[in-house]
Protein backbone atom coordinates (compact mmCIF):
# COMPACT_ATOMS: atom_id res chain seq x y z
CA UNK A 1 0.00 0.00 0.00
CA UNK A 2 1.43 3.30 -0.77
CA UNK A 3 1.12 6.35 1.60
CA UNK A 4 -0.47 9.35 0.31
CA UNK A 5 1.99 11.62 -1.60
CA UNK A 6 3.57 14.62 0.90
CA UNK A 7 3.48 17.72 -1.22
CA UNK A 8 5.35 19.96 0.61
CA UNK A 9 8.91 20.06 1.08
CA UNK A 10 10.32 19.48 4.35
CA UNK A 11 11.84 22.28 6.07
CA UNK A 12 14.15 22.61 8.73
CA UNK A 13 16.42 24.68 9.99
CA UNK A 14 20.03 23.86 8.48
CA UNK A 15 23.42 25.05 8.81
CA UNK A 16 24.04 25.52 5.03
CA UNK A 17 21.22 27.78 3.48
CA UNK A 18 21.76 27.06 -0.48
CA UNK A 19 20.24 28.57 -3.15
CA UNK A 20 21.28 26.35 -5.87
CA UNK A 21 22.70 22.97 -6.17
CA UNK A 22 25.59 23.18 -9.06
CA UNK A 23 28.08 21.09 -9.44
CA UNK A 24 29.60 17.28 -9.02
CA UNK A 25 33.21 15.88 -9.84
CA UNK A 26 34.71 13.06 -11.14
CA UNK A 27 38.25 11.68 -11.87
CA UNK A 28 40.16 10.87 -14.74
CA UNK A 29 43.78 9.52 -15.60
CA UNK A 30 43.61 11.49 -19.18
CA UNK A 31 41.94 15.19 -18.76
CA UNK A 32 42.70 15.72 -22.83
CA UNK A 33 40.61 12.07 -23.56
CA UNK A 34 37.94 13.02 -21.49
CA UNK A 35 37.62 16.11 -23.27
CA UNK A 36 37.47 14.53 -26.36
CA UNK A 37 34.78 12.68 -24.79
CA UNK A 38 32.84 14.59 -23.63
CA UNK A 39 32.84 17.26 -26.56
CA UNK A 40 33.21 15.02 -29.51
CA UNK A 41 30.87 11.93 -28.08
CA UNK A 42 28.59 13.76 -25.55
CA UNK A 43 28.14 17.35 -27.18
CA UNK A 44 28.95 19.19 -23.95
CA UNK A 45 31.10 22.03 -23.69
CA UNK A 46 34.34 22.02 -21.64
CA UNK A 47 36.81 24.84 -20.47
CA UNK A 48 40.24 24.17 -18.50
CA UNK A 49 40.64 26.92 -16.40
CA UNK A 50 44.04 25.51 -14.67
CA UNK A 51 46.12 22.42 -15.08
CA UNK A 52 44.57 19.28 -14.43
CA UNK A 53 40.71 20.69 -14.18
CA UNK A 54 38.40 20.25 -16.82
CA UNK A 55 34.73 21.99 -16.26
CA UNK A 56 31.73 20.68 -18.42
CA UNK A 57 28.42 21.83 -18.65
CA UNK A 58 25.76 21.22 -21.52
CA UNK A 59 25.88 23.14 -24.73
CA UNK A 60 24.06 26.58 -25.04
CA UNK A 61 24.69 29.01 -21.87
CA UNK A 62 26.92 31.41 -23.97
CA UNK A 63 25.37 34.89 -24.72
CA UNK A 64 22.26 34.60 -27.22
CA UNK A 65 22.13 31.21 -27.09
CA UNK A 66 19.04 29.41 -25.81
CA UNK A 67 20.21 28.94 -22.21
CA UNK A 68 22.21 31.72 -22.02
CA UNK A 69 21.32 33.54 -18.25
CA UNK A 70 19.75 30.24 -16.81
CA UNK A 71 21.49 28.12 -14.11
CA UNK A 72 23.73 25.01 -14.77
CA UNK A 73 24.79 22.22 -13.23
CA UNK A 74 29.09 22.01 -13.73
CA UNK A 75 30.83 18.69 -13.74
CA UNK A 76 34.54 19.02 -12.26
CA UNK A 77 36.63 16.52 -13.71
CA UNK A 78 40.04 16.12 -12.14
CA UNK A 79 43.42 14.20 -13.63
CA UNK A 80 44.90 11.78 -11.07
CA UNK A 81 47.51 9.38 -11.93
CA UNK A 82 45.93 6.42 -10.61
CA UNK A 83 41.78 6.00 -9.86
CA UNK A 84 41.66 5.15 -6.18
CA UNK A 85 37.80 4.14 -5.99
CA UNK A 86 36.88 2.68 -9.63
CA UNK A 87 33.38 3.73 -9.90
CA UNK A 88 29.88 1.59 -10.19
CA UNK A 89 27.45 2.05 -12.35
CA UNK A 90 24.87 3.16 -9.70
CA UNK A 91 27.50 5.99 -9.27
CA UNK A 92 26.73 7.83 -12.94
CA UNK A 93 26.83 10.82 -14.64
CA UNK A 94 23.67 11.26 -16.75
CA UNK A 95 22.53 12.82 -19.86
CA UNK A 96 19.16 13.84 -21.25
CA UNK A 97 18.23 13.93 -24.84
CA UNK A 98 14.80 14.47 -26.70
CA UNK A 99 13.26 11.12 -27.48
CA UNK A 100 13.29 7.32 -27.46
CA UNK A 101 14.59 7.32 -31.38
CA UNK A 102 17.93 9.84 -29.81
CA UNK A 103 18.91 7.64 -27.28
CA UNK A 104 18.59 4.64 -29.72
CA UNK A 105 20.88 7.23 -32.16
CA UNK A 106 23.58 7.82 -29.49
CA UNK A 107 24.12 4.55 -28.63
CA UNK A 108 25.04 3.36 -31.92
CA UNK A 109 27.17 5.86 -32.03
CA UNK A 110 28.99 5.30 -28.69
CA UNK A 111 28.71 1.77 -29.71
CA UNK A 112 30.34 2.93 -33.13
CA UNK A 113 32.98 4.87 -31.34
CA UNK A 114 34.08 2.59 -28.13
CA UNK A 115 37.56 2.33 -29.03
CA UNK A 116 38.20 5.94 -30.71
CA UNK A 117 36.81 7.08 -26.91
CA UNK A 118 38.67 4.29 -25.49
CA UNK A 119 35.48 3.18 -23.55
CA UNK A 120 34.73 0.18 -21.74
CA UNK A 121 31.46 -1.32 -21.74
CA UNK A 122 28.17 -0.30 -23.53
CA UNK A 123 24.93 -1.82 -22.44
CA UNK A 124 21.96 -1.95 -25.05
CA UNK A 125 18.91 0.78 -24.72
CA UNK A 126 16.12 -0.45 -22.59
CA UNK A 127 13.39 0.91 -20.50
CA UNK A 128 14.31 0.99 -16.54
CA UNK A 129 13.33 3.07 -13.29
CA UNK A 130 10.88 5.49 -15.34
CA UNK A 131 12.99 6.16 -18.46
CA UNK A 132 14.57 4.67 -21.64
CA UNK A 133 18.27 4.60 -21.62
CA UNK A 134 21.81 3.16 -22.25
CA UNK A 135 25.01 3.01 -19.65
CA UNK A 136 28.76 3.07 -20.82
CA UNK A 137 31.98 3.69 -18.79
CA UNK A 138 34.47 5.70 -19.55
CA UNK A 139 38.29 4.61 -19.57
CA UNK A 140 38.71 5.32 -15.99
CA UNK A 141 35.25 3.80 -14.47
CA UNK A 142 33.19 6.69 -14.65
CA UNK A 143 29.55 5.30 -15.55
CA UNK A 144 27.31 7.76 -17.90
CA UNK A 145 23.90 7.46 -19.00
CA UNK A 146 22.45 8.44 -22.24
CA UNK A 147 18.31 8.76 -20.99
CA UNK A 148 14.87 10.23 -22.25
CA UNK A 149 12.16 10.20 -19.84
CA UNK A 150 8.61 11.61 -20.67
CA UNK A 151 7.63 14.96 -19.89
CA UNK A 152 5.17 13.45 -16.84
CA UNK A 153 8.88 11.68 -15.97
CA UNK A 154 11.47 14.55 -15.89
CA UNK A 155 12.81 15.44 -12.38
CA UNK A 156 10.60 18.20 -11.88
CA UNK A 157 7.49 16.50 -12.64
CA UNK A 158 8.23 13.87 -9.87
CA UNK A 159 9.42 16.68 -7.72
CA UNK A 160 6.25 18.35 -8.02
CA UNK A 161 4.65 14.69 -6.86
CA UNK A 162 6.44 15.22 -3.68
CA UNK A 163 7.26 12.20 -1.00
CA UNK A 164 5.75 8.67 -2.12
CA UNK A 165 6.67 7.54 1.01
CA UNK A 166 5.06 7.47 4.83
CA UNK A 167 7.44 9.64 6.51
CA UNK A 168 6.27 8.05 9.58
CA UNK A 169 6.75 4.42 8.88
CA UNK A 170 10.28 2.65 11.10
Amino acid sequence: MNAPAVTEAKRSASHVKPNLLISGMFVTRDLARTRRMCEGLLGLECVEPEKGVLLIRERGHRPGETLAGRPYWVLEAHEVATVEVPQEMLNHWGVFVTSQAAVDAAYEKVNAQQKEFGLGRVQKPRFRHGSYAFYFVDGDSNWWEIEYRTPELVYTALRQKGDQVDPHAP
